[in-house]
C-alpha cells in the first residue's frame, strides 16, 4: 500500500503540471503584423537590405517571423505571425552599412520596436531613417 500512495503523489502533481502546459499552449492565439515602409540613410534610398521581423521571448531565443530585402527604391514589407499567449512583442531587425566606421569590414544592426497597437494590423513606418539615433544599434566588424 504505501508504494501506491508514494505513487498518487507524484504521478497527480505531474498530471497536473501537464494539464497546466497544455492548457496553456491551448489557449494561445495566432497574432500577425505586417510592417511597410522605406529605408534611407542620409535621405537617399537605399536597396538590398536584410530586414528581418522577429518576436522579443522572455524565456527562450527570440523568434524570427519573416525577412526580405528592400527594393531598388528602399521600401519593404515583411509580415509574418506567431502562437503566442499574450501579446506578441515584434520588432525589425535591419542590417546596414550605413555610417559605419569601415563599410568594407564593418556593418551596424539596427533593431526598430513595433507599437503593441500594432498588433494584428498593418505599421506604416514610412521612412526608416538608418543614420538618426534613437534605436538599439550595435556595429560588427570582421577581422
Amino acid at each position: 500500500m504505501r508504494c501506491s500512495l508514494h505513487s498518487t503523489f507524484i504521478i497527480l502533481p505531474l498530471i497536473i503540471f501537464l494539464f497546466t502546459i497544455f492548457s496553456t499552449f491551448c489557449s494561445a492565439d495566432l497574432q500577425n503584423i505586417t510592417v511597410r515602409g522605406q529605408a534611407i540613410c542620409r535621405r537617399r534610398s537605399v536597396k538590398g537590405l536584410h530586414i528581418e521581423l522577429r518576436e522579443h521571448d522572455t524565456f527562450d531565443p527570440d523568434d524570427s517571423l519573416s525577412a526580405t530585402t528592400t527594393g531598388p527604391d528602399g521600401t519593404f514589407e515583411v509580415r509574418g505571425s506567431e502562437n503566442e499567449v499574450g501579446s506578441i512583442r515584434p520588432y525589425l531587425r535591419i542590417t546596414h552599412k550605413c555610417d559605419v566606421s569601415d563599410d568594407m569590414k564593418c556593418r551596424r544592426i539596427t533593431e526598430i520596436d513595433i507599437p503593441k497597437e500594432k498588433v494584428n494590423g498593418i505599421y506604416e513606418m514610412n521612412f526608416v531613417n538608418l543614420n538618426l539615433p534613437g534605436h538599439r544599434d550595435k556595429e560588427t566588424c570582421d577581422d
